[in-house]
């Protein structure tokens, strides 16, 4: 079986049509969204409709959390306490009921879906280095956990003996699960990459054949950014995408 790991839509159509064509290429049905479906770009409403037209199975990240409460924005920078109150103006009352039912975490038989960290008390914490890990990996009930948040896709592998390594995802890497290892991947961002690399980024797990692939790929940046100015939203939030930061 094949599945495909998405995260951190926010809001940018052009980058997710291109994300499920990249996907489809690959015959692979079966989509999972680690959350963020909005936040940031100019099209949280479509973006929504997509993923749910789709059958696309999501988690709860911090912007869809900070839609319905807005407790959360204090938590954002200025940018991003500014897209999200337009988000909320700008968004259906369907869509945010969408996004208040969306879970923390889902597990599947052979990975486990959060957003930022496998921490009922504080699920929206980072990982970022090794340290920040350990919480999760701990509660990680399956070999496999796929989460965002970061927007920089890579991998932190923990070993029979309890060492935690990392390996980055800047560029498409292919990561081997093997037996007594456990594993807590970062997919990166489909939306508004974070890594230095422009290219959106995505996961795909051969459950058959125990890989897990990062995968970047190009889209519209231009026809994104440029919808991000039309909005009135911050004109940094549109030139960062060409960037990847």
């Amino acid at each position: 079986m094949k599945y495909a790991i998405i995260s951190d839509i926010h809001g940018n159509l052009e980058a997710l049509e291109t994300a499920l064509k990249e996907i489809e290429k690959e015959g692979i049905k079966y989509i999972f969204s680690a959350g963020d479906i909005v936040g940031y770009g100019a099209d949280p409403e479509k973006c929504i409709e997509l993923i749910r037209s789709r059958g696309i199975s999501s988690v709860m990240g911090n912007h869809d959390y900070a839609v319905n409460n807005t407790s959360e924005e204090e938590l954002f920078n200025s940018y991003a306490r500014l897209a999200i109150q337009w988000t909320r103006n700008t968004i259906s009352e369907d869509a945010k009921n969408f996004l208040s039912s969306l879970p923390f975490s889902v597990v599947k038989d052979d990975f486990t879906l959060f957003h930022g960290a496998l921490d009922e008390e504080s699920p929206f914490n980072y990982i970022l280095m090794p340290a920040d890990s350990e919480l999760s990996f701990q509660n990680l009930t399956t070999q496999v956990g796929f989460f965002g948040h970061s927007h920089v896709a890579g991998c932190f592998i923990k070993s029979e003996n309890g060492i935690i390594s990392y390996r980055s995802g800047i560029i498409d890497c292919e990561i081997s699960i093997e037996e007594g290892n456990k594993y807590l991947i970062n997919v990166g961002s489909v939306g508004q990459p974070r890594d230095g690399n422009p290219n959106g980024a995505f996961a795909i797990f051969d459950t058959d054949k125990r890989i897990v692939r990062i995968k970047r790929f190009a889209y519209d940046i231009e026809k994104a950014s440029k919808k991000i100015i039309d909005a009135g939203l911050p004109r940094f939030l549109a030139e960062r995408l060409f960037e990847g930061v």
